[in-house]
């Protein structure tokens, strides 16, 4: 992955810091990408990276003009974009189906399934020009293994992996791989303050998700495609 450029969505996130940094030490060049500059800024100074070899975009990736504009400075810097990292995602819950206001349904929505199409259709087509690109998205056990009071979030995790089967299928042939991974809870400190009383030795830590990602990201897996990966931990 040694000066390949990739784009981490949600790179201040906990998941996304965990891939960054192992791009890094790949030696990949970075475009990290969150809607909070300061945050952004700050994972940033944190990287053993040459300054030369990141770019930090402060975007909202559920908007198509800032997503635009991000594939924009990506390409103005670097001149390429050879791996997409889709993290950007949310959780909302809680409540049944019945008791889910529209603007929670939409939220989910935007945040897990929109953001994914957005950049992905941005960098498709320069991927299919070059003829190689690597995306990787984030879905969910919850996806295939959904239950009562998370309908909102089940199904734009869902939707991410129908559109990653959709994707692989139409750009396999432009030397494009496309898959997802599912974890199942992630050990982070948010998770482990949303849910004091759990086992937190059967959860996934966002290394070993990243770890499953970036060898998606690999030429290793260059005949995958369209896959769901579970990376459950022992949940």
């Amino acid at each position: 992955m040694r000066d390949k450029v990739a784009i981490v969505t949600g790179a201040y996130g906990a998941l996304g810091q965990a891939v960054s940094r192992k791009l890094a030490e790949a030696g990949a060049r970075l475009v990290l990408v969150g809607r909070d500059a300061a945050k952004l800024e700050s994972f940033v100074q944190t990287l053993d990276v040459p300054a030369e070899k990141v770019l930090a975009v402060p975007a909202d990736v559920t908007d198509r003009d800032g997503v635009s504009q991000l594939v924009e400075a990506a390409l103005e810097r670097f001149g390429q974009i050879d791996m997409l990292f889709n993290i950007v995602g949310g959780w909302a819950g809680g409540t049944t189906v019945a008791d889910t206001d529209v603007e929670t349904w939409e939220r989910m929505l935007r945040m897990n399934l929109t953001s994914v199409f957005l950049v992905s259709r941005a960098v498709l087509p320069h991927m299919a020009a070059r003829g190689y690109g690597k995306i990787v998205n984030v879905s969910s056990k919850t996806a295939t293994q959904s239950g009562a009071r998370r309908a909102a979030y089940a199904v734009a995790k869902a939707g991410v992996l129908k559109l990653t089967e959709a994707m692989a299928a139409e750009f396999k042939g432009h030397g494009i791989n496309v898959n997802a991974v599912l974890p199942s809870t992630i050990d982070t400190e948010a998770n482990r303050r949303a849910m004091p009383d759990a086992d937190f030795s059967t959860w996934v830590t966002p290394e070993q998700v990243a770890d499953v990602m970036l060898w998606l990201a690999s030429d290793a897996a260059k005949t995958i495609h369209g896959a769901a990966v579970p990376v459950y931990g022992l949940a």
